[in-house]
């Protein structure tokens, strides 16, 4: 095997993320063929000894899953109040996985779960512009003009969102359903986005993370990505 930086090596055993590796290398806690590894530098995992703490790091087989969440589901693995959160949905062979991103607590759909920190760290990161795909529905009725505003960015916190793709699904009742996809995530920006323009969401669910997509799945529902859907998302990151 090529050699890897010994910080994303760290991450790839699920002992603890990326960020985490970096704080103990520059602290002197990683090994290296019993000597203190360096920050920045890299190993060879077929012949190379790492350790943290004295403990021995090993390569873990990695996992990669999809959830349909539902709604009123807290995405953590433990909640402080009691709610239900998505390690309930968890089979147990698949322990140790943990969720990439967020999805609010009222929101349901997809939401990727893995064991591997690297792409974890690196499909959250804003810098690679992974789209994520929502159904949602608005009060009252959207007229072009406030849809035309949330796709070519409304300002959130002092900064303008960036554009987003937003297509009329229909009207029903006295709202409107749509479906957006974002390149960003900010906290509730979907809901915020629509109150900058006059409209309340009623409903968010999210159908697709990259090339993942939630169909077929049911509200609770955890499978197994397949061989080609993970080549997928791995091309999405280059």
């Amino acid at each position: 095997m090529s050699k890897v930086r010994i910080n994303r090596y760290i991450a790839s055993t699920g002992a603890i993320s990326r960020r985490k590796a970096d704080e103990l290398l520059r602290d002197g806690r990683v090994g290296l063929n019993g000597r203190t590894a360096l920050l920045g530098g890299t190993v060879d995992p077929d012949r190379d000894t790492i350790t943290i703490d004295g403990r021995e790091v090993r390569p873990q087989e990695l996992v990669y899953l999809a959830a349909y969440k539902p709604r009123n589901v807290v995405t953590t693995l433990h909640d402080p109040e009691g709610r239900q959160c998505i390690k309930d949905l968890i089979p147990i062979q698949y322990d140790g996985v943990f969720p990439i991103g967020r999805l609010d607590f009222d929101a349901e759909g997809l939401l990727l779960l893995t064991n591997d920190g690297h792409l974890a760290h690196t499909l959250h990161h804003p810098s690679h512009n992974v789209p994520k795909t929502y159904i949602v529905s608005l009060l009252p009725k959207a007229t072009p003009e406030q849809l035309d505003m949330m796709s070519e960015g409304v300002t959130l916190d002092g900064k303008k969102t960036r554009p987003a793709q937003i297509d009329l699904l229909r009207h029903r009742d006295n709202g409107s359903l749509i479906k957006i996809t974002l390149r960003q995530g900010l906290k509730n920006q979907i809901k915020r986005m629509a109150k900058a323009v006059g409209l309340e969401v009623v409903s968010i669910k999210r159908v697709s993370v990259g090339p993942i997509t939630v169909g077929g799945m049911a509200p609770g529902e955890v499978r197994k990505l397949s061989k080609p859907e993970i080549e997928k998302l791995h091309k999405t990151l280059k």
